[in-house]
């Protein structure tokens, strides 16, 4: 019996050892993902220790200015979290290190999380990065050649496979009576990069393309012309989406609910101080404050945090009667759309300052895209 209690000691200590020396860090060896060591140091939690969230950046791209502001500004930290980036090789190696409890958060992309979705995989969708972002380019003289659906007849479209507009405009021309393919009325064809696009328009091998990310701003520099915003024929339709692994929404909600407060309240700063926003944006991304304030004030983006259940699932709904999907998938993207992380950081904000007017209009667009 004396031997068994010593033995009980001498693994309790070696317990503890063990745990003294962990020191929390993501595991390496992971080619699609890159720590870039980008890390706020939050208040402790109630087990002592910072409630860390990862999340999948996709470069230096400024679509996820409110992040961006948060983490710069220190409002990760005043929320008492930390924050940690980590770079991503592409959005579907991004999910899919989200789905395998290597990243707590996305926050690009809705097609990826639609498309997983679709196939069974259980991710969720709390908040919104930006809604629309697409811009239609073409050569100059074509500029105003597309005012209606007909004006898509014969064309060759370029797009590629993560642009959410082009899928926004396939759907809004088929639904207009035209057949879209290879010899029918519009033929949409799959590029591998915004860059492709705009030079296969240039040289006159497609006629007009889609791209996103301020990508037309780059385009207009290179003898190009914006010839719409996917905006102007369809409203507020959903872009990048902030999407979490089922464990992260379980384990962190109290975390994310902060994360999310942070992003608000970047979002304010954002409306309030553009000059602190763009020098912020064009430190982070190495662009010019021209630049940045053309695609941030100026361009086809919204900036909007609200999740926005109701257009992303007509989005879902457009992807499957495009062919996107699967039609006959048994899986919705509406019920792995949480809406309440948002709603709370919005409600804690509001019991702070009850009378702020952009958190009241945020509040009642809550309602109508939600429920």
């Amino acid at each position: 019996m004396k031997k068994l209690w010593i033995a009980i000691l001498l693994g309790l200590a070696l317990c503890l050892t063990a745990a003294c020396n962990n020191n929390d860090q993501p595991s390496g060896g992971d080619t699609a993902m890159e720590d870039d060591s980008q890390t706020t140091d939050g208040a402790q939690s109630n087990g002592g220790e910072p409630v860390t969230i990862k999340v999948g950046m996709a470069g230096k791209d400024i679509k996820t200015a409110c992040i961006i502001l948060a983490q710069s500004l220190g409002l990760f930290e005043e929320e008492g979290i930390q924050v940690e980036f980590v770079t991503i090789s592409n959005l579907a190696d991004g999910l899919t290190a989200v789905d395998m409890g290597k990243l707590d958060m996305l926050p690009f992309g809705v097609i990826p999380t639609a498309t997983f979705v679709s196939q069974g995989t259980d991710v969720v969708i709390i908040g919104g990065t930006i809604s629309e972002g697409s811009e239609a380019i073409t050569l100059p003289e074509n500029a105003d050649a597309y005012q209606n659906a007909e004006d898509f007849k014969g064309k060759r479209v370029g797009c590629y496979r993560m642009e959410t507009g082009h899928m926004v405009m396939k759907g809004l021309l088929r639904e207009a009576g035209l057949t879209i393919g290879e010899g029918q009325d519009v033929e949409f064809v799959l590029m591998d990069s915004m860059a492709s696009i705009a030079e296969a328009v240039k040289k006159g091998e497609l006629d007009i393309g889609f791209v996103n990310s301020g990508y037309g701003e780059i385009a207009k520099q290179n003898d190009l012309a914006v010839a719409f915003y996917v905006g102007e024929w369809k409203s507020d339709f959903p872009c990048c989406r902030q999407t979490v692994s089922r464990a992260a929404l379980t384990e962190k909600r109290d975390a994310l609910v902060q994360f999310m407060v942070a992003c608000l309240r970047a979002y304010q700063i954002y409306l309030s101080d553009p000059e602190t926003t763009i020098d912020v944006l064009a430190e982070y991304s190495g662009q010019s404050e021209d630049y940045v304030e053309a695609v941030m004030y100026h361009g086809a983006m919204v900036i909007s945090l609200d999740p926005n259940r109701n257009k992303v699932d007509d989005f879902y709904q457009v992807m499957k009667a495009n062919g996107d999907i699967d039609a006959n998938t048994q899986y919705e993207l509406r019920d792995q759309t949480d809406v309440t992380v948002y709603e709370d950081a919005l409600n804690e904000l509001l019991e702070r300052n009850p009378q702020d007017q952009v958190l009241l209009q945020l509040k009642e667009e809550f309602q109508v895209n939600n429920f």
